[in-house]
């Protein structure tokens, strides 16, 4: 009986460990979260959200933040702050992260439809500043929202009924799926989080690291 206990013992080890090595290969697509990543069709073919010149700036922070967070709110001020005072020095890669807010999800679409017009920083900061307006609206109210808030971001010069389009479009889709890949693989627990040189930085921190490390 022990002989056979035994066997049992070892055959559901080597199941279990058979498991954790597929799901382990599964996971590793060898894309790190700690680059900017090159627009493909695993992201709709849509790049990243940067705000300024990553080829210029001495520091490089990725920001990951969900639209309804009233705390991504505050930092989204500060961050702007920061990019303004390190002019050209400082680079934030944006990437969106849905916790469940309420039009949080319709708000990532509509961030990146402005996105593809080139509309991104302005469309995000309006969505920020605003966020108390839109976060329990109805949904239409939402969505009629987003649409006036484009046409402010882009002065009324984007193309309104692109930015329609795109905001169902299965390609934002895709992008926004990335970017919630992206923050499962730095292991994101809450927003705002930002990272720097490939670590997580408690935002308690982060404004003096920024400064320890420009120069």
């Amino acid at each position: 009986m022990k002989r056979v206990l035994s066997a049992v013992g070892i055959l559901l080890v080597a199941i279990i460990s058979l498991i954790i090595i597929i799901n382990s290969t599964g996971n590793d697509d060898g894309i790190s979260p700690d680059s900017i990543i090159e627009p493909s069709e695993q992201t709709g073919n849509i790049p990243e959200k940067i705000i300024g010149n990553p080829d210029e700036a001495s520091l490089i922070v990725y920001e990951y933040a969900d639209y309804g967070c009233s705390h991504c709110a505050d930092w989204n001020r500060q961050m702007n702050e920061l990019v303004k005072k390190h002019d050209g020095k400082l680079a934030i890669v944006f990437r969106g992260y849905n916790l469940g807010f309420q039009n949080g999800l319709g708000a990532a679409h509509a961030a990146t439809a402005a996105q593809i017009q080139g509309y991104f920083k302005e469309y995000k900061d309006l969505l920020f500043a605003n966020q108390s307006e839109w976060i329990s609206a109805e949904k239409k109210d939402a969505n009629d929202l987003f649409v006036e808030y484009f046409k402010k971001a882009s002065n009324d010069a984007g193309d309104t009924e692109k930015f329609k389009e795109d905001m169902s479009s299965s390609d934002v889709k895709k992008r926004l799926d990335f970017e919630q890949k992206m923050g499962k693989k730095v292991n994101l627990q809450g927003t705002p989080l930002f990272r720097i040189n490939g670590e997580s930085v408690p935002v308690s921190d982060l404004a003096e690291t920024i400064e320890e490390l420009i120069p």
